[in-house]
């Protein structure tokens, strides 16, 4: 697909805080420069990038890496190759290229993900948080640790893993388990196309995806309660997007033929609603039903909490009548 250059300008235009600000990242404006804010640092993190005040202009101090727009940074920084990194700044909707099979002549290279160090012990503080603060299903969690999809590391962040063709880790995000400081972030080397799944053992040929793995969690979580059934999460494949481009969605729909629908439940804010409005007739056009689940609440998280809630008033109320 030939890249323009009027695409070329725009995503060189691009103000690399807003559109970090947009994934979910946070900055504290120090001198002459943005710093990420990151409470608690972990191997692999971006915590010595530094955005220029020109907004545009970086650079990595932990390894010397650094470039003068958005673009060199989403190469650099989150493993896009140029054109998917023009594509996804200018969100013109183009399909994310798999790249070819490795051969003599043509070697894709990636970075190596660089994992935090998982915590000593038991993964109680990832547990609690999961559960007790974000409301998901114990077994669920339980199934996830047990799969190695989540683990706690040394910091009591919660780590949320993607794998490969290979069964090897290819994708990690962190989510701070901190009620009072909000942080997340990829790991270093993460491939965003691996981005972080849970397959279902049905046959409905259904897709459910979400921008974030606590909105995938809180689905499955949403199924068992509706249902009743402790099983009932495991009927349809859901995948997280690490933000709004589909480049996870495209490269799981190339290796999974059996899914028919995609569903898409983003959160309720701009980004998400800009998202599914350029996804949409992208994936309409090659053939795929799709459906835009339009939330009432922020996000899925938010979805689930308040259906808990409700169902719990609602038990007290009959209770009271009794």
């Amino acid at each position: 697909m030939r890249i323009t250059d009027e695409q070329k300008q725009a995503a060189h235009e691009v103000d690399l805080v807003s559109y970090l600000e947009s994934k979910g990242y946070e900055f504290n404006h120090r001198g002459t420069s943005y710093k990420l804010r990151i409470s608690k640092p972990f191997p692999g993190d971006m915590s010595s990038v530094s955005i220029f005040d020109d907004r545009k202009g970086w650079k990595r101090w932990s390894n010397g890496e650094h470039g003068g727009d958005a673009i060199s940074f989403l190469q650099k920084n989150m493993g896009m190759s140029f054109q998917e990194a023009i594509l996804e700044l200018t969100g013109s909707g183009a399909a994310y290229v798999a790249p070819p099979p490795k051969t003599d002549n043509h070697i894709h290279e990636t970075k190596d993900l660089v994992l935090p160090k998982k915590c000593e012990g038991k993964y109680s503080r990832a547990f609690a948080y999961l559960n007790k603060t974000r409301f998901i299903d114990p077994q669920i969690i339980s199934k996830m640790i047990a799969d190695k999809k989540i683990f706690q590391d040394d910091h009591n962040n919660v780590v949320f893993v993607g794998y490969n063709e290979d069964k090897k880790a290819a994708f990690a995000c962190v989510r701070g388990t901190n009620t009072k400081v909000q942080y997340r972030g990829d790991c270093d080397g993460s491939d965003k196309r691996y981005a972080f799944s849970m397959e279902g053992k049905g046959s409905s040929g259904k897709l459910y995806v979400f921008e974030a793995p606590i909105d995938l969690l809180s689905h499955a979580t949403m199924a068992n309660k509706i249902t009743g059934k402790e099983d009932a999460w495991t009927a349809h494949s859901r995948i997280s997007l690490a933000g709004t481009s589909d480049v996870a969605l495209e490269h799981y729909l190339s290796s999974h033929p059996e899914v028919k629908e995609i569903h898409f439940v983003l959160d309720n804010d701009k980004a998400g609603r800009e998202a599914v409005a350029k996804h949409k007739p992208k994936y309409e056009e090659k053939g795929y039903k799709v459906v835009d689940h339009v939330l009432k609440n922020k996000d899925m998280n938010d979805e689930l909490k308040a259906y808990i809630n409700a169902a719990t008033v609602k038990k007290r109320n009959n209770e009271d009548v009794k």
